[in-house]
């Protein structure tokens, strides 16, 4: 079962690109680095620890190391500045490669994402979230590997009713890309995986008959590219 509980009936297909905001503030942003290079110099992005702040920004070039932005209190805050300062580099002819494990990187946000469900179960809204389902590779065509989960929430705690998710964690970006994928009544996510530049998707219609053994349907095969788009933001597109 992908994403659900014993009762739920996986499901699959419908399109739909939002962004969460995690209030879970006790996540630091300390497992950002970057090395930029640019005609044989070298310059580097970091978030760090301190221990009279949440989080500090810290820019290192051959002439001095700054600290442009800096938090006391908001872990949270540091990281979009420094892919901010990362990507205006970028734009400038410099190119950023990640001084860190990749996958641990990706492991990280997936765990913070974790608890910001968690919350959700909290104010009554379950969801079953497995991080061991996770698929990595080059989903967005950025030379970098992609973290995919697919998982299940209950819609209201007085029905059967659920929807699919599929969340995906990008290396640069502090929050996933999130499509509804599926829900109860229609069809069910029977798996996923990467696969050049594309996440493949197999779904199966699935319908419980009362009295009797569920009735399974042909699988369907769809896939779901992420684009940048042309506001300069990262998207999923169904192919």
């Amino acid at each position: 079962m992908i994403g659900g509980p014993a009762k739920v009936y996986l499901v699959g297909m419908l399109v739909y690109c939002s962004v969460f905001t995690i209030t879970d503030t006790s996540a630091r942003d300390d497992d950002l680095s970057f090395a930029c290079e640019k005609n044989g110099a070298t310059r580097f992005v970091e978030v760090v620890s301190d221990p009279e702040y949440a989080c500090r920004v810290k820019y290192t070039k051959s002439s001095a190391t700054t600290f442009p932005w800096s938090a006391r209190n908001e872990a949270n805050y540091c990281h979009p500045k420094a892919i901010g300062l990362i990507e205006k580099l970028g734009g400038l002819g410099w190119e950023c490669e990640s001084t860190e494990n990749v996958k641990t990187v990706l492991l990280d946000q997936i765990e913070r994402y974790g608890r910001y469900i968690k919350i959700l179960n909290n104010v009554g809204k379950t969801c079953y979230f497995y991080p061991s389902e996770a698929q990595f590779g080059n989903l967005c065509g950025d030379e970098r590997k992609e973290a995919v989960i697919v998982y299940t929430c209950d819609v209201d705690a007085d029905t059967d009713d659920w929807n699919q998710h599929l969340a995906v964690f990008l290396e640069l970006e502090s929050e996933p890309l999130i499509r509804e994928v599926g829900g109860s009544g229609y069809r069910q996510v029977s798996s996923y995986h990467i696969d050049d530049e594309r996440l493949m998707i197999e779904t199966e219609k699935v319908e419980f008959v009362e009295g009797s053994n569920t009735a399974k349907y042909p699988v369907e095969k769809s896939s779901i590219q992420c684009q940048y788009s042309d506001s300069s933001e990262w998207e999923l597109i169904e192919k």
